[in-house]
């Protein structure tokens, strides 16, 4: 389980980024990719890495297509790299969205 600050700076660093999200339990956000309502984007913490700095510990994320209900991509990545897999999740759904037409 996680502890209300680990949740508190998950929350934090979505709101950093203009993500706008709901608790789907004591452990996971959920919210809509930015510019495609048509996705979800969830994530938590997933854990810290033996021997690495706290702004090391991993979150993992996924973007599902709701109206086709399945995950698009998924990742486990350190903090410092949200924005960057933001950007890609982005990318890889635009790309999902021309494939599947």
């Amino acid at each position: 389980m996680m502890n209300s600050n680990n949740f508190q700076k998950l929350v934090a660093l979505a709101n950093e980024y203009g993500i706008n999200c709901q608790s789907a339990s004591e452990e996971c956000l959920v919210a809509s990719l930015p510019g495609y309502d048509d996705f979800l984007l969830a994530f938590t913490w997933s854990g810290a890495i033996e021997g690495e700095p706290p702004e090391h510990e991993l979150i993992a994320i996924s973007v599902q297509d709701i109206t086709q209900e399945r995950t698009v991509a998924a990742w486990q990545i350190p903090a410092y790299l949200f924005g960057n897999v933001l950007r890609q999740a982005q990318m890889l759904v635009t790309a999902h969205i021309d494939f599947i037409r």
